[in-house]
């Protein structure tokens, strides 16, 4: 079961707009959307077992997610003492500028969507939700080592 696009509505009136943090809430717009018409209509009204919709008429991976980045940087330095006996100094960090990766919007099946929205709500629905991050934050590690 797939998605349509509602009657009038374009591909850029399923994205909603604004910073990242401002559409974590709600990075799809769900009245964008409709449920994809039945395959069968005339056998889904004397049976349930034709009640089925076809896929729809959104193509595949038109939505993308947020932009993610991560910038890792490694600094090495080498200490002579005493001849040939040394220690390498390192500094490493990982995701230097801590810029958060929000992961990939909740999308579940949008006739789930219209079912919990015309009953009563008693949890909200993560339909276009963005509730999760991915990868890490900032780690910084350090490393010395004598060598002799």
């Amino acid at each position: 079961m797939s998605a349509s696009l509602a009657s009038g509505a374009t591909i850029a009136d399923g994205m909603s707009h604004g910073s990242v943090t401002r559409r974590l809430s709600g990075w799809l717009n769900p009245a964008a959307f409709t449920t994809a018409p039945l395959l069968y209509p005339t056998q889904c009204a004397t049976s349930t077992d034709f009640c089925t919709t076809g896929f729809g008429n959104l193509g595949r991976n038109i939505y993308r997610g947020p932009f993610q980045q991560n910038w890792d940087f490694s600094a090495h330095q080498a200490l002579q003492a005493y001849g040939t006996a040394g220690s390498p100094l390192a500094a490493d960090f990982f995701n230097l500028w801590n810029h958060p990766n929000f992961g990939t919007p909740l999308v579940t099946d949008y006739e789930q969507y219209l079912a919990w929205a015309a009953g009563p709500q008693t949890s909200p629905d993560p339909f276009g939700e963005i509730v999760s991050t991915t990868g890490t934050p900032r780690l910084i590690q350090f490393s010395l080592r004598w060598a002799f």
